[in-house]
């Protein structure tokens, strides 16, 4: 048990004190998700509270070490323009935060350029963005942003809805963001 979190530190310790994105075995992220089921399983009902604790712990530790591991890397491998070098499963993150970074930068130069159409696109995208969510209580019709009529939801529902509108029911505790494959 031990073995695995002491494995995790040092490859940690290792991309830390490295210069150079450090090699990882193409197994590696798929032994950590394994070696958390078992943990999450190990603390599964009827386990004592001091066993409860232990999971508690030891999954907070592996979560803390595997955001900085991959912070790390992607920094590394931004830097370096090493993109390639990441594991298939870090490119599949990376490439989620370049888009961002992309984003992010052409919005922050069409600010500084003078650039109001950029910025009207941008509003626009967002007004018309739609989101996926799951009822977790009833909620009566509502009328959207879009002005159009939407529900009434019985808890367990799922319907796509204007942003604005799911962000709302969303800290309400009314519904739950419902991420695909692509999107998550």
């Amino acid at each position: 048990m031990d073995s695995t979190l002491d494995y995790l530190k040092k490859q940690l310790d290792s991309e830390t004190q490295s210069p150079a994105l450090v090699a990882l075995p193409q197994d590696f992220y798929s032994r950590l998700a394994a070696y958390s089921r078992k943990l999450k399983r190990s603390g599964g009902p009827g386990s004592s509270d001091l066993v409860l604790r232990l999971v508690a712990v030891q999954t907070t530790l592996i979560e803390s070490m595997c955001r900085d591991l991959l912070s790390i890397r992607s920094a590394k491998a931004r830097d370096q323009k090493a993109f390639l070098q990441l594991l298939p499963e870090e490119r599949y993150v990376f490439t989620a935060r370049r888009r961002f970074d992309r984003r992010f930068d052409a919005f922050v130069e069409a600010l500084t350029s003078g650039q109001p159409s950029f910025i009207d696109h941008a509003r626009k995208s967002e007004s018309e963005r739609s989101v996926t969510v799951r009822f977790s209580r009833q909620v009566n019709e509502l009328v959207g942003l879009d002005l159009k009529h939407y529900g009434p939801f019985e808890p367990e529902d799922v319907a796509s809805l204007p942003a604005s509108n799911a962000d709302i029911l969303i800290s309400a505790g009314d519904a739950v963001e419902i991420f695909t494959r692509e999107e998550a």
